[in-house]
Order: C-alpha cells, then sequence, then structure tokens
C-alpha cells in the first residue's frame, strides 16, 4: 500500500473524459509513479474514513502542485460532494488481507482466484460480485463448482458498503480493469483461456430484456447458451436474447476484461442479467451456462 495527500479539483474545459465519466480521474504522471501506478490503473480515492471510492485513472497530466487529481462533477459526487475538496489516493484496489465475512463487515472490496495454474480450456469470472451486481459472483462460484472435476478457473471481485452503495463505491468497468490493479487477475490475464465467461447485472429499466448474451464469442455459442437459459427458466417471464451491435452492455469491445482473458480475445462471452433475473433465477442461469460448458470443456487428461 502507498498513498499520497492529494488535491482534488474540477476537471479542465478540455477534460471531456472526465466530464462524461464518473469512475475515471486524471493524475500527475510522476506524482503516480511514486506509487506504483500509471496511465489505466485504477487507484482509491478517499474523502474521509467513510467516503471513498475506486476510480480509473484515463489520463495524466502534468499538474503544479503534483498532488493535484482531477475530476468531473459526477465523479466527485460519488463520494457525496459536488465541491472540490482535499483527500487522500491510494494505490490498493482489493484490499489484499480481508477475508470475505471481514470485507462484509466493513465495506471492503476483495478478490478471489480459484485456478490450478496451468488449465485453459474455461474461466468463469464476475468483476461486480457482492452487493456490486448482487448474485454474479455466486454464479461463477456454481459453474466452477458444477465443473469442478474439469478444473475450471473462476476469478470473482465483491464489494460492499454498509447501509447500500456498493456499486457507486467499487463499480469499474470492464473494459477499464487493470491486471495491474488486481493481483489475481494479473496471474491469469495472459494464460490465453479457450473459453471465458463473465456473469454481470444492470438495473436499466429502458434494457428490453432481462438475460443479454453478448461478448466477442461466435454467435453460434451464443445462440446456444441463450437457448438453454431459456430452457431452464420457461415459465418464469424473463426475456432472454442475444445482445445487438448497439447494445450499451453487449460486452464485445475487445479491451473487456472477459474478452482479453481468451486467446486472440475472440472467445468471450459476457452474460448482462437484470436484477429480477439475478434475484429469481441465479442458479438456474448458472445452471444453464455450465450446461453448455460441461460440452465444450474436456475432462482431466487419463493418468499414465
Amino acid at each position: 500500500m502507498a498513498t499520497y495527500d492529494a488535491a482534488v479539483r474540477k476537471a479542465l474545459p478540455d477534460q471531456r473524459d472526465l466530464q462524461d465519466r464518473r469512475e475515471h480521474c486524471s493524475v500527475d504522471a510522476a506524482r503516480l509513479a511514486t506509487i506504483g501506478r500509471a496511465v489505466g490503473h485504477q487507484v482509491r480515492v478517499r474523502l474521509s474514513s467513510d467516503a471513498f471510492g475506486l476510480y480509473t485513472v484515463s489520463e495524466v497530466h502534468p499538474e503544479g502542485p503534483d498532488t493535484t487529481v482531477r475530476m468531473g462533477r459526477r465523479g466527485r459526487e460519488r463520494l457525496g460532494t459536488s465541491d472540490e475538496f482535499d483527500g487522500v489516493v491510494d494505490s490498493v484496489g482489493p484490499h489484499p488481507n480481508l477475508t470475505v465475512d471481514q470485507a462484509r463487515a466493513c465495506g471492503e472490496l476483495v478478490e478471489r482466484l480459484r485456478d490450478n495454474g496451468r488449465q485453459r480450456e474455461l474461466i468463469v469470472i464476475a468483476p461486480h460480485g457482492g452487493d456490486i451486481e448482487r448474485h454474479t459472483d455466486e454464479q461463477a462460484e456454481h459453474v466452477a463448482s458444477r465443473l469442478a472435476a474439469k478444473a475450471v478457473s473462476s476469478w470473482r471481485c465483491k464489494g460492499w458498503k454498509d447501509g447500500g452503495g456498493a456499486f457507486v463505491r467499487w463499480h469499474i468497468t470492464s473494459t477499464d480493469i487493470s491486471a495491474a490493479s488486481f493481483p489475481r487477475l494479473d496471474l491469469v490475464i495472459s494464460r490465453g483461456f479457450i473459453h471465458a465467461v463473465a456473469f454481470h447485472g444492470f438495473e436499466d429499466p429502458e434494457v428490453d430484456t432481462d438475460v443479454l448474451i453478448g461478448g466477442c464469442a461466435p454467435d453460434e455459442l451464443k445462440q446456444e447458451i441463450a437457448a438453454e437459459i431459456d430452457r431452464a427458466t420457461a415459465g418464469s417471464g424473463l426475456r432472454v436474447r442475444i445482445a445487438e451491435p448497439e447494445d450499451n452492455f453487449g460486452g464485445d469491445d475487445e479491451r473487456n476484461v472477459v474478452n482479453r482473458l481468451t486467446a486472440e480475445g475472440g472467445s468471450g462471452i459476457q452474460i448482462e442479467q437484470s436484477l429480477a433475473a439475478r434475484s429469481r433465477r441465479w442458479e438456474e442461469i448458472a445452471d444453464a451456462v455450465a450446461a453448455v460448458y460441461d460440452t465444450k470443456v474436456p475432462g482431466p487428461a487419463p493418468s499414465s
């Protein structure tokens, strides 16, 4: 852990990215390097012991003093103020030492990895587990458990906040997630898995479905997963469809972490789900995904 005292100030007029993105900030490059971070990494920005959040350093900007950090209004409002303020920049992403129960009790973020260090057939992930996007980490763990005989890997982040607001405190967009800031992800990011699947959640009333199947994987695989989920949730009233290019939650950006985990970035599946789908049918959806990948992932090689 490394920190420095910072002065959080308004974004400059030409910093359109900061005006538009509440998870982004700009920092002086030299000062950022003193805590072992660089552009594209995540840092914590703290206003007080109770008001802090995880941000992506989306750009570096020479500052005087070099402790200046810039955010748009929405970025500052994540910490409960529209004003400029003095705070602290911290190099830590997920807390490195807490148990899950401890993290839940104190409103923290932790990272978990299940991996044998060598298999590259399938990894199942949930970047926004805990109370960030509820039930998604349970789904990733359920799929990994169903396919335990095949030694599939799973990576999960779990975040909480006392009184609610875990999404606001901890959410980092999947295209921004830096393995440099998530040490357990860093262990597998370059493995080149044949398959990767990510569980996500949304609460956007304008999305016309409950389960959206996206990612950079071939359409045939998306169709197979969508059909299996449809069968598993028959009679529930949940709407399942494959993402279109114009969908906001389509997961087809090559920078998306689920695509980056796969060989040549071409086999990631992103499963976006409404709160109703995750609350009422999370296990059935996970079972359906496990059933599809059970046919794709070979069992362990016989011992000699």
